[in-house]
């Protein structure tokens, strides 16, 4: 009687043992089902957040790209106007050095020629501007009525 006894007691403890078992297992369960939802509810926000986040980030780094290559280009402009202004400079400085040069080179041609100037200057000063003017008034008068004769015959 022992041993049924025995069995009957452990029997109930191996149900009560059980039991525990089956509820531990049923609560791991709905843990498990509200990782499980909590888990599909992140993946879900993830993905909707891709779905809206994506194309804006492609769209982004096409015009990044987009300004790059056009700041590529503008620093190429700039480096060839940069050029070219170089070669003005250059080109103004001989020009200049050209206009020192004949500068100089008509000083000298002053200095050098300055008395004939000077005579020249004084030999236009000493003609008698009214007297020509005069002379010519009276060669005027003399061949004017001949001119005059002479249109007739045209």
């Amino acid at each position: 009687m022992e041993e049924s006894n025995n069995n009957v007691a452990g029997s109930e403890s191996m149900e009560e043992l059980l039991r525990q078992i089956l509820e531990a297992d049923k609560k791991e369960v709905k843990y498990a089902k509200r990782a499980a939802l909590f888990m599909m509810g992140l993946f879900i926000v993830f993905l909707v957040a891709a779905i809206i986040l994506v194309p804006k980030v492609v769209v982004t780094l096409s015009n990044v790209n987009t300004a790059v290559i056009s700041a590529s280009e503008t620093m190429k402009k700039a480096d060839e106007t940069v050029k070219s202004a170089d070669e003005a400079l250059d080109n103004i400085n001989k020009m200049s050095g050209s206009i020192t040069k004949t500068s100089d080179n008509m000083n000298t041609m002053i200095t050098d020629n300055s008395k004939s100037l000077t005579e020249a200057v004084e030999n236009m000063n000493s003609i008698d501007f009214e007297g020509l003017n005069k002379a010519i008034q009276d060669l005027q008068d003399a061949v004017g009525p001949f001119a005059k004769f002479m249109n007739k015959f045209k």
